[in-house]
Protein backbone atom coordinates (compact mmCIF):
# COMPACT_ATOMS: atom_id res chain seq x y z
CA UNK A 1 0.00 0.00 0.00
CA UNK A 2 1.59 3.31 -1.01
CA UNK A 3 1.36 6.50 1.03
CA UNK A 4 -1.46 7.97 -1.05
CA UNK A 5 -3.67 4.99 -0.39
CA UNK A 6 -3.06 4.99 3.34
CA UNK A 7 -6.09 5.71 5.40
CA UNK A 8 -6.43 9.40 6.17
CA UNK A 9 -7.79 10.38 9.58
CA UNK A 10 -11.34 11.75 9.31
CA UNK A 11 -11.41 15.54 9.22
CA UNK A 12 -13.38 17.29 11.90
CA UNK A 13 -16.44 19.16 10.78
CA UNK A 14 -16.37 22.88 11.29
CA UNK A 15 -18.86 24.25 13.72
CA UNK A 16 -21.46 26.66 12.51
CA UNK A 17 -21.39 30.29 13.61
CA UNK A 18 -23.81 29.70 16.46
CA UNK A 19 -21.70 26.82 17.79
CA UNK A 20 -18.57 28.99 17.94
CA UNK A 21 -20.12 31.83 19.88
CA UNK A 22 -18.30 32.60 23.06
CA UNK A 23 -21.06 34.68 24.58
CA UNK A 24 -23.56 32.09 25.73
CA UNK A 25 -25.08 34.04 28.60
CA UNK A 26 -28.24 36.02 27.87
CA UNK A 27 -29.07 38.97 30.09
CA UNK A 28 -32.73 39.97 30.24
CA UNK A 29 -34.41 42.87 31.97
CA UNK A 30 -37.85 44.39 31.95
CA UNK A 31 -38.54 47.76 30.39
CA UNK A 32 -41.57 49.80 29.45
CA UNK A 33 -42.39 50.05 25.74
CA UNK A 34 -41.34 53.72 25.80
CA UNK A 35 -38.00 52.79 27.37
CA UNK A 36 -37.45 50.07 24.80
CA UNK A 37 -38.17 52.52 22.00
CA UNK A 38 -35.79 55.06 23.53
CA UNK A 39 -33.03 52.44 23.86
CA UNK A 40 -33.49 51.37 20.24
CA UNK A 41 -33.48 55.00 19.07
CA UNK A 42 -30.31 55.74 21.05
CA UNK A 43 -28.61 52.64 19.64
CA UNK A 44 -29.65 53.59 16.12
CA UNK A 45 -28.41 57.16 16.61
CA UNK A 46 -25.05 55.72 17.72
CA UNK A 47 -25.07 53.40 14.68
CA UNK A 48 -24.97 50.28 16.87
CA UNK A 49 -27.09 47.25 17.52
CA UNK A 50 -28.99 47.31 20.80
CA UNK A 51 -26.66 44.65 22.28
CA UNK A 52 -23.48 46.51 21.29
CA UNK A 53 -24.93 49.79 22.54
CA UNK A 54 -25.87 48.39 25.96
CA UNK A 55 -22.55 46.57 26.25
CA UNK A 56 -20.66 49.81 25.51
CA UNK A 57 -22.64 51.60 28.24
CA UNK A 58 -22.37 48.88 30.85
CA UNK A 59 -18.73 47.86 30.53
CA UNK A 60 -15.74 50.11 31.17
CA UNK A 61 -13.81 48.37 28.39
CA UNK A 62 -15.97 46.16 26.16
CA UNK A 63 -13.87 43.27 24.82
CA UNK A 64 -15.75 42.98 21.57
CA UNK A 65 -15.88 45.40 18.73
CA UNK A 66 -19.04 47.38 18.32
CA UNK A 67 -21.29 46.27 15.46
CA UNK A 68 -22.12 49.34 13.45
CA UNK A 69 -25.30 49.40 11.41
CA UNK A 70 -25.45 51.24 8.11
CA UNK A 71 -28.52 53.47 8.03
CA UNK A 72 -29.79 53.97 4.46
CA UNK A 73 -30.98 57.37 3.30
CA UNK A 74 -34.74 56.78 3.16
CA UNK A 75 -35.56 59.57 0.70
CA UNK A 76 -32.81 58.54 -1.69
CA UNK A 77 -33.85 54.88 -1.46
CA UNK A 78 -37.49 55.74 -2.23
CA UNK A 79 -36.46 57.83 -5.25
CA UNK A 80 -34.25 54.95 -6.39
CA UNK A 81 -37.09 52.43 -6.08
CA UNK A 82 -39.45 54.80 -7.92
CA UNK A 83 -36.97 55.09 -10.74
CA UNK A 84 -36.73 51.30 -10.94
CA UNK A 85 -40.53 51.10 -11.15
CA UNK A 86 -40.75 53.64 -13.98
CA UNK A 87 -37.92 52.02 -15.88
CA UNK A 88 -39.31 48.50 -15.63
CA UNK A 89 -42.82 49.69 -16.50
CA UNK A 90 -41.63 51.37 -19.69
CA UNK A 91 -39.52 48.38 -20.62
CA UNK A 92 -42.48 46.05 -20.04
CA UNK A 93 -44.63 48.17 -22.40
CA UNK A 94 -42.00 47.99 -25.15
CA UNK A 95 -41.70 44.20 -24.78
CA UNK A 96 -45.49 43.87 -24.88
CA UNK A 97 -45.62 45.87 -28.13
CA UNK A 98 -42.87 43.71 -29.61
CA UNK A 99 -44.81 40.55 -28.66
CA UNK A 100 -47.81 41.86 -30.62
CA UNK A 101 -45.62 42.46 -33.66
CA UNK A 102 -45.37 46.23 -33.25
CA UNK A 103 -41.91 47.67 -33.78
CA UNK A 104 -40.98 50.17 -31.05
CA UNK A 105 -40.16 53.63 -32.33
CA UNK A 106 -36.59 54.90 -32.12
CA UNK A 107 -37.78 57.67 -29.78
CA UNK A 108 -39.19 55.11 -27.33
CA UNK A 109 -35.98 53.08 -27.41
CA UNK A 110 -33.96 56.25 -26.87
CA UNK A 111 -36.08 57.17 -23.82
CA UNK A 112 -35.69 53.71 -22.31
CA UNK A 113 -31.94 53.83 -22.95
CA UNK A 114 -31.72 57.21 -21.23
CA UNK A 115 -33.74 55.88 -18.28
CA UNK A 116 -31.41 52.88 -18.06
CA UNK A 117 -28.39 55.20 -17.94
CA UNK A 118 -30.01 57.31 -15.21
CA UNK A 119 -30.88 54.16 -13.30
CA UNK A 120 -27.30 52.88 -13.47
CA UNK A 121 -25.91 56.27 -12.42
CA UNK A 122 -28.29 56.34 -9.44
CA UNK A 123 -27.41 52.74 -8.55
CA UNK A 124 -23.69 53.59 -8.62
CA UNK A 125 -24.26 56.65 -6.43
CA UNK A 126 -26.22 54.62 -3.88
CA UNK A 127 -23.68 51.81 -3.94
CA UNK A 128 -20.74 54.20 -3.46
CA UNK A 129 -22.60 56.14 -0.77
CA UNK A 130 -22.44 59.46 -2.63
Amino acid sequence: MNSEQQKQPPQRRRKSGSGKRQRGCIIKFRAKPEERAEIRASAQAAGLTVGSFLRSLALAAPRTRAVHIAVPDRERTERFLGQIGRYTGNLRQLVKRANFGQTPEARDLSEVTQQAREFLDAARAVWEGV
